[in-house]
């Protein structure tokens, strides 16, 4: 798109505080942003506040591999990790507490991510960042769509999604300008 989609508006909130909200709205302790760099950390850390923690991207990111690892590395072994990127405003509470119940089901699984007719979305998954971490760093990166396949993880249909009252655009990626009237 060209521009920092954190930003963007969408009902009178940027895309970043939609994120944060649907976040804590879905219990969350602790919320941890990536930046690319401090000017960006210190314009988001001017719209939220003390609501979330800012990392840096390591330098030379060539992309979601590396950066989920280099903040897997900042945080807690055991802790439950839910992703969810600014650009999907519609994975709100509700999505993200499937995936939550997903887990205590299968409390040996080591995450829950959501699937459409396109494939995995792991970009939107819930995992224990030890067991992922322990993943990432055993195989040289590639796409998490690979990556996000193990046998231990659940799978949660986008069907499901939308039977428990999800928004019907729960797991649109807003990747282009026209994306938005959706």
């Amino acid at each position: 798109m060209g521009v920092d989609k954190a930003i963007l508006k969408i009902n009178g909130m940027t895309l970043l505080e939609v994120s944060v909200q649907n976040m804590e709205r879905a219990g969350a302790k602790s919320i941890h942003v990536l930046v690319k760099d401090e000017a960006q950390a210190d314009t988001y850390r001017s719209m939220l506040g003390r609501r979330a923690s800012f990392h840096l991207d390591p330098p030379d990111t060539k992309g979601p591999w590396e950066a989920l690892v280099a903040m897997l590395q900042q945080l807690k072994e055991g802790e439950i990790i839910q992703l969810l990127p600014v650009d999907t405003p519609w994975f709100d509470d509700l999505a993200i507490d499937i995936l939550r119940q997903q887990m205590e089901i299968m409390p040996e699984s080591d995450g829950a991510l959501p699937r459409n007719d396109h494939g995995s979305h792991p970009l939107l998954a819930r995992f224990r960042s030890g067991k992922i971490l322990e993943l990432l760093l055993s195989q040289p990166p590639q796409s998490l769509r690979t990556l996000f396949r193990g046998d231990n993880l659940r799978f949660v249909d986008a069907a499901d999604f939308h039977k428990a009252g999800c928004h019907p655009n729960c797991l649109l990626n807003l990747n282009r300008g026209e994306d938005f009237p959706k």
